[in-house]
């Protein structure tokens, strides 16, 4: 297995981590979920970074606007706070990716 298939697999299985983090914390509390969420989001935004501006600006996208849409499914009967939540956390994931690989961009622009 090359190095770049390694790092493709810890990213895929990163966002299996978010996925599952956000569906079980739907419905158990799990203490400090939402900072295991975007310290998950984070690494994977360290790990395998997003280097086009495009991607970048879609995380952005998704971890502010995906929190509006979520609220919106609360009208859902019984199952809608399970699914605002779920995107929720799955907004705070995005978040982190787009952070380290924002903080990462601006690091290697300004690094002689």
């Amino acid at each position: 297995m090359s190095a770049e298939e390694s790092i493709m697999n810890l990213d895929k299985g990163l966002i299996i981590v978010i996925v599952l983090l956000a569906v079980v914390g739907a419905f158990v509390e799990i203490p400090m979920g939402s900072l295991a969420i975007l310290v998950v989001g984070l690494v994977s935004g360290v790990t395998s970074p997003l280097n086009e501006i495009g991607e970048r600006t879609a995380y952005l996208l998704v971890a502010l606007a995906a929190p509006a849409v979520a609220d919106s499914l609360e009208v859902i009967p019984a199952v809608g706070g399970y699914l605002n939540s779920i995107v929720d956390a799955g907004a705070i994931g995005a978040g982190g990716i787009w952070l380290a690989s924002m903080t990462r961009a601006v690091v290697n622009r300004i690094k002689p």
